[in-house]
């Protein structure tokens, strides 16, 4: 169980501090079967995923102050998922995947307007939503020899909002909703891998189109969903094994993420820089026992946070 205190500006006339709890069970069983199948090499993972969240958060001017605003939500999640890897040749593995999971999510906002410093607020309604979902994953990899490989996948992925994400997507002077949507995506990659003697590298190519991408507003401290976005980039990464001790590892990265819909068509999505890099070294100092690891991280320019437009 997880809970904090604090003094964050929700709003510049009423709720400004929060005393929050959020407490997570889970239960996640899981089978790996490593063994041939027709003859083939075969790696089979699957398992279920469950989960079970309560959250709780009062709101008010002061800590000390009774709540304006009462939370109150629940999130359970049943899902199964199923990944396989199977090589087809001793050069060539198939991996194939999916997952679907069922999330039901309660959310109650209690409002107290005899509370001190009210200012006005409007209770949220209420949420109880049933909602299913699913990813599905293929990929494959081919060895040409024992230096050169490429490798290509494509992909549906979902990202449900969390808890605190649903309470803050009631904005300040108007009836609240803890309703936002889940964001989904539909992405592929390729790629090369080269191995030799200390030598790693990879390189890669990705798209990836994304509706409902979650999105926290810094400015009217609300979560809400963007118009469909568009990432594509280039993605390359090496490592160079100095000895036994030292490693000396980078990457770069080339990034485009704009609007592919709404009024800000066309425009970049705040804080992603076109270019990105890093370098370090990592040092065995003595057997493991101490381990030195250093890096350097470097962007190009990028839109202010929530500059849409």
């Amino acid at each position: 169980q997880t809970s904090f205190l604090g003094n964050v500006p929700l709003s510049p006339f009423s709720a400004s501090s929060v005393d929050s709890s959020l407490q997570t069970w889970s239960i996640t069983p899981r089978l790996s079967i490593k063994n041939d199948l027709f003859g083939l090499k075969s790696n089979i993972l699957t398992g279920i995923d469950y989960y079970d969240v309560s959250y709780n958060s009062n709101r008010s001017r002061y800590l000390s102050d009774p709540a304006i605003h009462a939370y109150n939500a629940g999130q359970q999640s049943l899902a199964a998922y199923w990944q396989h890897t199977v090589g087809i040749l001793p050069t060539t593995d198939v991996s194939y995947g999916g997952r679907i999971e069922n999330t039901r999510t309660q959310a109650t906002d209690k409002l107290n307007p005899l509370a001190p410093n009210y200012f006005g607020d409007l209770q949220a309604n209420p949420l109880d939503q049933n909602q299913t979902n699913h990813a599905l994953h293929v990929g494959i990899e081919h060895r040409f020899n024992d230096t050169f490989a490429v490798f290509g996948r494509a992909a549906r992925a979902f990202r449900l909002p969390n808890v605190d994400e649903r309470i803050g997507a009631s904005p300040f002077g108007a009836v609240g909703t803890f309703d936002i949507k889940t964001q989904t995506s539909y992405d592929v990659e390729g790629g090369v891998r080269i191995h030799h003697g200390p030598l790693d590298i990879q390189a890669s190519y990705y798209d990836m189109h994304l509706k409902n991408e979650l999105h926290f507003d810094p400015v009217a401290f609300l979560d809400y969903n963007l118009d469909p976005t568009h990432r594509y980039g280039v993605e390359t990464s090496a490592s160079l094994r100095i000895n036994d001790s030292l490693r000396l590892k980078g990457g770069f990265a080339y990034t485009r993420a704009v609007f592919e819909e709404g009024p800000f068509r066309g425009n970049d999505v705040p804080l992603v820089s076109r270019l990105s890099g890093s370098a370090g070294v990592s040092w065995n100092v003595w057997q493991k026992y101490l381990v030195l690891d250093a890096t350097v991280r470097a962007w190009s320019a990028r839109r202010m946070d929530n500059d849409q437009a």
